[in-house]
């Protein structure tokens, strides 16, 4: 696997793991306070860019809302 390559996957991986992390805990604030539902579904988008390329790359998808986590 070139440098390159392993650059891009170490990119990638950062990228999902901390916005699994950031979502599960903004996810579970709204819980709390009581301005989300378990089960709500909830529109997300996320832009990957690279301005030097002239790159952009847009994802949307639908989240639902989890149960509280009560740890």
């Amino acid at each position: 696997m070139s440098a390159s390559e392993t650059a891009m996957r170490k990119f990638l991986k950062q990228l999902g793991v901390t916005t699994h992390q950031k979502l599960e805990a903004a996810l579970q604030a709204r819980l709390k306070d009581g301005t989300a539902d378990a089960g709500e579904r909830l529109t997300v988008s996320a832009q990957i860019a690279i301005p030097e390329l002239g790159f952009t790359h847009e994802i949307q998808a639908e989240l639902m809302v989890p149960e509280a986590d009560d740890s």
